[in-house]
């Protein structure tokens, strides 16, 4: 079985390292094939991340996830991440999520008021029932990426919650062995520092984590 994995990135190599160490410990874990899909900001008017109004994006990426069920032709399942993170455990079993008839499953959280979505598995199919907008009017609208939130953040009827280590947000203080999948959360600590991010740069507190991080960016 092939993991669609859809990963938010930036769209002039800022990110560079950071995709490079999270493919590394996506595919030293991973059991089946994963077809990894890098979502940009694109210039090429065929291209599906081409056109969208970005302007209250945080991040260069950060609606991007509401497109992957269209995508994928509203078909099957694919996991959304962003690519701040760091993976520790077979990516198929979160692909393997009992997903409860759901469209999506994210981790519990408090920052987006309920949910945290930076971590997605989606069910397409299901996915389809709540984009009843077309995409290209969507694409066009600045805020429709926090409407989405909105609509889904706390509402357990819609999103299935995933085990926090699937989404552990600059380490949460757990111990290495029991991340599974490592966010670094906080853009001011990133250990790539980001030239998107305009903001003041910090170091992260915790070096165990940066070395980890460090370990997977020089594997290449």
């Amino acid at each position: 079985m092939t993991i669609r994995l859809f990963i938010g990135t930036s769209a002039n190599g800022e990110d560079t390292r950071a995709e490079r160490a999270y493919e590394s410990s996506l595919r030293e874990h991973a059991s089946e094939e994963l077809e990894i899909v890098w979502m940009r900001q694109s210039n090429d008017p065929t291209s599906f991340w081409h056109g969208w109004n970005t302007d209250t994006w945080a991040t260069p990426f950060s609606g991007f996830r509401w497109g992957i069920a269209e995508y994928c032709n509203f078909e099957g399942r694919a996991i959304y991440t962003d690519v701040d993170m760091i993976n520790l455990k077979d990516i198929a079993l979160l692909n393997q999520t009992d997903m409860k008839g759901k469209p999506i499953a994210a981790r519990e959280g408090t920052r987006f008021g309920g949910h945290e979505f930076c971590v997605m598995v989606i069910d397409c199919a299901v996915m389809k029932h709540f984009m009843n907008i077309p995409l290209a009017r969507f694409k066009s609208q600045a805020h429709s990426h926090q409407r989405m939130i909105q609509f889904f953040s706390g509402d357990h009827n819609l999103v299935e919650s995933l085990d926090p280590r699937w989404n552990c947000l600059d380490g949460e203080n757990r111990s290495i062995d029991d991340i599974w999948q490592l966010h670094f959360t906080n853009m001011s600590t990133q250990p790539w520092k980001p030239a998107w991010f305009k903001g003041p740069t910090q170091t992260h507190p915790r070096d165990d984590l940066v070395s980890l991080w460090e370990s997977y960016a020089n594997n290449n």
